[in-house]
């Protein structure tokens, strides 16, 4: 054996909960500024965007951590011998001698500090000619350690260009940006659908007539729509940039 590289999941567990630790009271916070500001300043504005968009993106990161946890294998580890690859888990072992390597993408710096704690600084994927495919990033232990290694050992594939997800997807990045485009109009449409209603009570004895507002929406209902509406706008946008930078790959 030449290296191990065991892969830490108990850390995705932590990252996932410290983002959720992040996302609950920034994203309250935002729900609640939206609903009471009305028309308030720019400033108060800039401030719940920034609470809001701050709760999205940490939901993204404990969702991610959490999908990523569940996918791995409990005990995941990786072992560079002198003639291939050994990958272990409690779940089995298996290896791989270095030229039943068909494909192999090494991406990322390995020492870019946040990226790394989230294993979103390195990525590393090998694919081999029994169709089995490995996947583990920089929650690997010495994971540049890893990838240089692979590299060197396998210079038959590592030099092959690797076409990304929206370089192969064609025009599909657009009908899911028109589809969130689609969903922020439906629930702009069923805002006004559901306009405050007035009701008129007659007092009696000639008294002038009681006002009752009824509300068509709730608080919660808002905070709801106005987070929906975002997150569709934001995914509407990133599609719209992935089909363009896709374009390069045709």
């Amino acid at each position: 054996m030449v290296s191990r590289h065991p892969v830490d999941h108990q850390k995705r567990w932590v990252n996932a909960g410290c983002a959720l630790l992040i996302a609950v009271p920034s994203g309250w916070l935002g729900a609640w500024g939206w609903s009471a500001a009305g028309e308030g300043s720019a400033g108060s504005n800039r401030a719940i965007g920034l609470l809001l968009g701050l709760a999205l993106g940490a939901v993204a990161i404990a969702v991610t951590q959490a999908g990523r946890a569940l996918r791995g294998e409990r005990g995941e580890y990786f072992e560079v011998r002198q003639d291939g690859l050994v990958h272990g888990s409690q779940r089995g072992v298996a290896g791989w001698s270095w030229n039943r390597v068909t494909s192999l993408h090494v991406d990322g710096d390995a020492v870019n500090g946040i990226a790394t704690r989230l294993g979103n600084g390195y990525r590393i994927e090998i694919g081999l000619d029994d169709g089995t495919r490995l996947r583990t990033d920089g929650l690997a232990r010495r994971a540049g350690d890893l990838g240089r290694v692979l590299l060197t050992r396998c210079p038959h594939v590592a030099l092959k260009p690797r076409i990304p997800w929206y370089g192969r997807a064609g025009g599909w990045p657009l009908v899911g940006a028109a589809a969130c485009a689609a969903a922020i109009a439906a629930m702009l449409f069923y805002i006004t659908a559901h306009p405050d209603k007035e009701h008129r009570i007659p007092a009696g004895g000639g008294m002038t007539m009681v006002r009752t507002t009824e509300p068509g929406i709730s608080e919660a209902g808002y905070a709801v729509l106005s987070i929906g509406m975002l997150v569709c706008a934001v995914t509407a946008i990133t599609l719209v940039i992935a089909y363009v930078r896709g374009r390069a790959y045709r």
